[in-house]
């Protein structure tokens, strides 16, 4: 089973699932979107948490490869009466034509995109020369113990479940694409905030 067909299943309950997580993820999911203007691109905007956030001026277009998690975030665009363009997508193949977006934002998504360099020459492909790029991703600790004893077999379970992986080093990737401008790490590093313009 994909990881389309996974998040298809547990589309409607993801926020319920995903709620105890949220007293953490929500001050960050804010403060990544503030940074934002212009024309914008979400990947993988999920069930739609940051559409709360985002500015009232800003060109939004959000992607996401499951259509039962865009369903959820269209309905919380139309309850707070914001302008979305959605499309169902991968990160990996975006429908968009070259230096298109000021902004591109990845907001807990590189755990599982299946081939995350694509989806980061992807992102280099669509974002203006001017552009930035700003990833708020949960990553491989920075404490031995930490990821042996939490991650790792929380691996176990997640994998499986939504195809998500809990010990991947995106802010290593992001180096070998971007030029970082920014990186702050949350958490002993389970969570990472980054802010960068591609390398070329």
């Amino acid at each position: 089973m994909s990881y389309r067909e996974k998040y298809n299943r547990i589309g409607s309950k993801y926020d319920i699932l995903e709620s105890p997580l949220e007293r953490y993820f929500e001050p960050l999911r804010k403060k990544a979107v503030s940074l934002v203007r212009g024309k914008v691109l979400e990947i993988g905007i999920g069930t739609g948490k940051t559409l709360k956030y985002y500015p009232n001026d800003v060109q939004l277009y959000a992607i996401d490869g499951s259509e039962e998690m865009l369903k959820v975030a269209r309905e919380k665009a139309r309850q707070l009466g914001i302008n979305v363009k959605f499309f169902k997508a991968e990160a990996e193949d975006l429908p968009f034509p070259n230096d298109f977006f000021d902004f591109v934002i990845s907001s807990f998504v590189f755990c599982t995109i299946p081939n995350p360099k694509k989806a980061m020459r992807e992102i280099i492909r669509v974002l203006k020369p001017s552009g930035k790029v700003i990833f708020l991703e949960h990553t491989l600790s920075d404490s031995f113990l930490i990821n042996m004893l939490f991650l790792a077999p929380l691996e176990l379970i997640l994998r499986p479940l939504i195809d998500d992986s809990t010990t991947r080093e995106t802010h290593k990737l992001v180096r070998k694409f971007f030029r970082v401008e920014r990186e702050e790490s949350y958490y002993k590093g389970i969570v990472r905030f980054i802010v960068a313009r591609p390398l070329w």
